[in-house]
């Protein structure tokens, strides 16, 4: 399997090298970024997300108040295994404010490193940002641009994931496949409309040759909402992966 190497840089190290991966991501639509956490940070980062998971669990089984309540958290939750960044705050500094609070700090860090790379002129925007956690074969999700998908393109027409997987994935457990400056042709089409919001694989072909970076925890892989991209299919019945998604525009 390809491994997809455009920029290897220590995130510590600015200035020209931060250009030059503002510049990869320019040309091809998304950079991998490894150690983007270092393994304090990623520790931390699978800590706090997989405690997020179990006090949302418990409050559903429990029937609590203010998970019912939550109408959005809970649906998605229960619906896809997703938890929306925009509605979590608010719920944690109810029903687990040690847990909240781990959060803010972890988020104030992912959002510094962001900055790092491009910049403090992008907004974070946290009703397109998620947790998602894929168990098994179910809900894989086809090619298809942030754009239209994810409704990103309404908050602006320049905006980026920066998408950081809990485990090490693209081998056993899914990545993502993506299409290296796929960003280019797709901005020049119109957006889909309607429920139906994918592309299907003979489509994708005619744009260029799919990779699928692979990933450990801490590295991310920072997608333009242009790029074409999907759950890489592979997985085992009881597999299971937890991934972050930060969209930001500007």
């Amino acid at each position: 399997m390809r491994r997809l190497k455009l920029a290897l840089y220590d995130l510590t190290l600015q200035g020209r090298r931060s250009k030059k991966l503002r510049r990869d991501f320019s040309s091809y639509g998304l950079i991998e970024v490894p150690r983007f956490l270092d393994a304090e940070w990623a520790a931390e980062l699978r800590r706090v997300v997989n405690g997020i998971y179990s006090e949302l669990a418990v409050a559903k089984e429990a029937g609590s108040e203010a998970f019912v309540a939550d109408e959005e958290l809970a649906y998605h939750f229960t619906a896809w295994n997703g938890v929306n960044l925009k509605q979590l705050p608010m719920y944690l500094d109810a029903a687990n404010p040690d847990l909240a609070r781990s959060w803010g700090r972890l988020f104030d860090h992912i959002k510094g490193q962001t900055e790092i790379i491009f910049g403090s002129t992008w907004e974070f925007v946290p009703l397109r940002s998620w947790f998602r956690r894929h168990i098994g074969f179910a809900r894989k999700v086809p090619w298809h641009i942030d754009a239209d998908a994810a409704a990103i393109s309404g908050f602006g027409q320049d905006a980026f994931n920066v998408w950081l997987p809990l485990e090490a994935v693209g081998d056993d457990l899914p990545s993502l496949d993506v299409v290296p400056s796929s960003h280019q042709v797709m901005r020049q089409l119109p957006l889909l409309t309607g429920p139906d919001k994918y592309r299907d694989d003979d489509f994708v072909s005619n744009l260029g040759k799919a990779v699928t970076p692979a990933l450990r925890p801490g590295d991310a892989l920072i997608f333009d909402q242009y790029t074409l991209h999907r759950t890489q299919p592979v997985g085992s019945e009881g597999s299971l992966r937890t991934a972050c998604e930060f969209r930001f525009v500007r």
